[in-house]
């Protein structure tokens, strides 16, 4: 669906979300959770982390919260279907510890 975008990192969406003119805020829901995508003007950015890797959210709630603490005063959910709910619920973000 977005094809060409450039990547973006947190602290350059933050800034953006102050401006006067507020960019689109694009929740894609993959099998994997949901990522995010900013259109400012013609350009399409999406999320990344600091360590160069796109920022997938496995909880639309998480994602959300996110958002708007970076100031976000809209945000579009899309393709919803492709997201999961059975994939987050009851799922660690880390592997379990085995001590021996």
């Amino acid at each position: 669906m977005f094809e060409k975008y450039e990547p973006i990192e947190q602290r350059l969406v933050k800034a953006m979300l102050k401006n006067e003119i507020k960019p689109d805020i694009i929740l894609l829901g993959t099998s994997r959770g949901f990522e995010v995508f900013i259109r400012h003007g013609k350009k399409l950015f999406r999320l990344y982390t600091q360590r160069k890797l796109p920022r997938v959210f496995r909880s639309p709630n998480t994602a959300i919260n996110f958002l708007a603490e970076l100031g976000a005063e809209r945000i579009v959910i899309d393709c919803l279907n492709n997201w999961k709910p059975d994939s987050y619920i009851n799922q660690s973000s880390r592997p379990k510890r085995i001590y021996k």
